[in-house]
């Protein structure tokens, strides 16, 4: 069929076109036919499907999470626990206001019995860090090295938290002797830091000690 016979059919005169024209015109009618229903029905219907299917993907990943961590919740809690528990501990070791004077006097009978002598002992303000106090007292000590390892020992063994920091020490000149006994003696030294303990906060806000 030529283009000429295709311009000149009538659809009023379909019935007499022939079968081969009616088989391509059939032909033509179904692909359009689908085309439109594609696009207009098919094709909406498919991102939607789509659409939904990453939803179903993503609800059942969030749903996995969730039942990972229900699964590890009892040892999450446990390990919560376990932490409180530790914290509690910690505040025990802390003393509260009325209990400060007599650790600072623990801390000087602890140097002064391992024959230490204090040069200074001297209470600095109070340092606030949130949820507790920094309570430092900066000290000068002399003794040998064996008296001030054995301070230090008996410090960090103290029931009570109470820390040694910013240590500096120092040889003492002493005049020079010739006697057996006074060349033997150990080397006296100087020791200079600060002794902190730490006092809870009951109420961090107003700064109300327990």
């Amino acid at each position: 069929m030529t283009w000429d016979e295709i311009n000149n059919l009538q659809l009023e005169d379909i019935l007499q076109w022939p079968v081969k024209t009616k088989l391509i015109a059939a032909v033509i009618l179904v692909i359009l036919i689908g085309a439109g229903v594609w696009f207009f029905f098919i094709s909406p219907e498919n991102e939607k499907y789509e659409a939904l299917h990453s939803q179903v993907a993503d609800l059942k990943e969030q749903v996995r999470n969730k039942q990972l961590l229900a699964a590890n919740l009892p040892a999450y809690q446990a390990q919560i626990q376990e932490m409180n528990h530790r914290f509690l501990s910690f505040l025990q070791q802390l003393p509260d206001r009325s209990q400060i004077p007599s650790l600072l006097d623990n801390v000087t009978l602890a140097g002064r019995s391992r024959g230490l002598d204090f040069n200074l002992f001297q209470p600095l303000p109070e340092v606030d860090k949130n949820f507790y106090a920094e309570i430092p007292v900066k000290i000068s000590v002399t003794g040998t090295y064996d008296d001030l390892g054995r301070f230090a020992a008996a410090v960090a063994a103290m029931p009570r938290i109470v820390t040694l920091g910013d240590i500096t020490l120092k040889p003492i000149a002493e005049a020079p002797n010739t006697s057996i006994g006074q060349a033997l003696k150990p080397q006296r030294l100087q020791m200079s830091c600060v002794v902190t303990t730490y006092r809870y906060l009951a109420d961090s806000k107003t700064g109300n000690a327990k």
